[in-house]
């Protein structure tokens, strides 16, 4: 009888097991970096060219945000704000969203998960770049800096697919 009862312990081993193949290693935060920085990079002309082209860019948002600067003893900037904005997206981000990417919409196909990242994270950057326009510039701002997440995200995810995987964590 007792071969036919499946052991608790050895299911939960293989489970444990099968998890280990998503570990988070090394390779996987190189790899998100380096997404990261060519999501960073494909974005900007959404976020910035076309809005610039348009006349409706302005680098004030960009001074503000470093702002936080401040704190430390220096200078708000365009370049401090700039430098600021490309240590988000190629470090933090990523990083984030190895951790995160695994709980996150949807199922399938995976990297699609770096875009309901993006999203999530559009939602903390619209208020932070908030302009103070009208409501064609504030339109716009939503659009293009949506689309420009989204761009953002899908490259995250679609590279860190490709390279290295989207790490699956067990609960």
């Amino acid at each position: 009888m007792s071969q036919e009862t499946p052991n608790p312990a050895t299911a939960v081993e293989q489970q444990v097991g099968e998890a280990a193949d998503y570990e988070i290693t090394g390779n996987v935060i190189l790899t998100a970096m380096a997404s990261g920085f060519v999501g960073t990079v494909l974005m900007l002309p959404v976020l910035v060219g076309i809005p610039e082209l348009l006349g409706l860019f302005t680098t004030e948002p960009i001074t503000r945000f470093a702002g936080m600067a401040a704190f430390f003893g220096y200078e708000p900037t365009l370049a401090l704000g700039a430098f600021l904005f490309g240590i988000g997206g190629v470090v933090v981000l990523p990083v984030t969203f190895v951790v995160v990417g695994a709980f996150l919409p949807p199922e399938s196909p995976k990297y699609l998960r770096g875009v309901s990242f993006a999203t999530l994270y559009w939602v903390g950057f619209v208020p932070a770049f908030w302009p103070q326009a009208d409501a064609f510039v504030i339109l716009s701002f939503l659009v293009f800096s949506l689309l420009a997440h989204w761009v953002y995200g899908l490259s995250l995810g679609y590279l860190l697919d490709l390279f290295a995987d989207i790490p699956q964590h067990e609960v």
